[in-house]
């Protein structure tokens, strides 16, 4: 006879192994496939846009923590506000680039890039199948804006903290639909965004936006609106005020959480003068890109008349107007904006049958796909190609081995790299005039003067003699660059097919004679 506990062990064993095979099979099934292959296509866009140039001065400052083991408090790295009060507002995120950096060099920040890059479009994705239950649906409508999503692939924290709201919009709508215990993973959430990027301040006014919406309830006009039960009220309530605890607890305390209001609200300049705070212009690319979701939503909602979710239509319809104040802006929208495009997509899909799917196949084409990517990664040698269109390598080394006088004015744009190249944990050997970093150039009054010198304004002569320039380092189509060729006194050090470095060899008047 067989007893009991060998049967009761059979059937165990039985269970756990139909569920392996469940489990495998999910993970080489054919929402899996396209998710893999849309990920690939993600992280081969993404590896076009290294050259932005607050990477550099992230990862250095994110290797400095690593190194001394101190957050910093003033800024060590230029000559123009060196010393004055600076935080590293997204250290988390810092630290992360700048451990890669550390590890594997240029070519890690690239493959950190195409990781984030897929983490988005994954989380796009799963934000779209979980909201509307059309995984193919989904991801039709993510191919559609990977190309408006891949302009905004960068290698800065900010990529983290999209990152995060994709992954906060996926538990809201689990919450939504019943999965209550995804509330326990929302402050944690918000305790790690808020040291990593300054992006959490709209992540919680978009939860609170979601707990609001859900205190009405009508349907009226293809707009529908459900009501919390008072349990699932108090227990959202509760979580944004848990979410809202954690946010001194940064090595700043509440210097971190306040700064989203500080930059809007003290840094007129920064948003004034950065492009991607700019509002959006019809002539440029974003601007068609902009429009042209604007009109789709309007003519489909004008033909098809599709029926709205309060939340969604609330959410969809600040992010319209953010977009068109900030540029910056339009990555919300694209998700705003997602969940609705898949619904309009999936009218032309049918849904997923896991009877239909063949699973071997499957497999065999994930694992060509990332056998694909790996061999057209591109090597450090193609990257620092890539990478010399926008930092000169011959110009930058003619500043290694050359002793160029200072204090020296840089292109904004070659800031950061600067400090990557110079920097160290006491400073830099070559101090900058000014990079990534406008806030603390905009306390200083650095970066309204570097807009008259960019400008060309008649105060330019002034400005030189204020910070005592002995050397200049500029793009050679850059209009200083064209200025300085006439100025006495300035002469070409050096003159490469990109960049230019000048040198000094004049005076500069006293403001006595300059006002005379």
């Amino acid at each position: 006879m067989v007893s009991t506990s060998r049967v009761v062990e059979g059937e165990k064993g039985g269970v756990e192994g139909r569920r392996l095979v469940g489990l495998l099979k999910k993970l080489i099934s054919f929402p899996v496939l396209w998710a893999v292959t849309l990920m690939a296509v993600a992280g081969y866009q993404a590896r076009v846009h290294m050259a932005d140039p607050d990477t550099w001065w992230h990862a250095k400052v994110g290797q400095l923590i690593l190194a001394t083991g101190h957050f910093p408090t003033h800024d060590i790295y230029s000559f123009t506000v060196r010393g004055n009060p600076w935080i590293a507002y997204e250290w988390l995120g810092e630290v992360i680039i700048g451990l890669v950096a550390k590890w594997w060099g240029v070519s890690g920040l690239l493959g950190l890039l195409c990781v984030l890059a897929a983490l988005i479009m994954l989380l796009l994705y799963i934000y779209g199948a979980v909201t509307t239950g059309n995984v193919m649906g989904s991801v039709a409508a993510a191919a559609v804006l990977l190309p408006l999503t891949a302009v905004f692939f960068s290698v800065r924290p900010q990529l983290l903290g999209y990152a995060y709201l994709g992954l906060l919009l996926i538990l809201m709508e689990l919450y939504r639909q019943g999965r209550e215990k995804v509330l326990w993973a929302i402050p944690p959430l918000f305790l790690i965004w808020v040291n990593t990027h300054g992006s959490f301040f709209l992540g919680l006014g978009i939860f609170g936006v979601f707990w609001l919406c859900g205190l009405f309830e009508f349907d009226w006009n293809g707009v529908e609106a459900r009501r919390w039960s008072p349990r699932q009220s108090r227990n959202l309530l509760l979580t944004i005020l848990a979410s809202t605890l954690l946010l001194p607890l940064t090595p700043y305390g509440t210097k971190l959480a306040a700064y989203p209001v500080e930059m809007a609200v003290l840094q007129p300049l920064n948003v004034q003068s950065i492009q991607e705070w700019q509002p959006v212009s019809l002539g440029t690319a974003w601007g068609v890109a902009f429009l042209v979701l604007l009109l789709s939503l309007f003519l489909v909602q004008l033909l098809l008349r599709p029926r709205f979710r309060l939340f969604d239509l609330v959410f969809l319809l600040t992010t319209i107007v953010a977009s068109a104040v900030h540029i910056r802006f339009i990555i919300i929208l694209i998700f705003a904006f997602f969940p609705w495009l898949v619904r309009l997509i999936a009218r032309w899909f049918s849904p997923y049958d896991a009877r239909k799917d063949k699973y071997a196949l499957n497999a065999v084409l994930i694992v060509l796909i990332v056998l694909g990517f790996g061999f057209l990664f591109p090597s450090r040698k193609k990257i620092d190609a890539g990478l010399a269109k926008y930092y000169p390598p011959e110009a930058f080394a003619y500043l290694k081995s050359h002793r160029v006088p200072g204090p020296m004015l840089n292109y904004y744009g070659w800031g950061g790299y600067l400090i990557w190249t110079f920097g160290t944990t006491h400073g830099s050997s070559l101090p900058v005039f000014i990079d990534g970093r406008a806030d603390i150039y905009e306390y200083g009054g650095v970066l309204a003067d570097y807009m008259d010198l960019v400008e060309l304004r008649p105060d330019t002569p002034e400005v030189f003699a204020k910070y005592n320039f002995r050397s200049a380092f500029l793009p050679s189509d850059n209009p200083l660059s064209t200025y300085l060729k006439a100025v006495p006194g300035w002469s070409l050090a050096y003159q490469g097919k990109y960049a230019d470095i000048f040198v000094f060899h004049g005076s500069y008047p006293t403001p006595k004679k300059m006002g005379s």
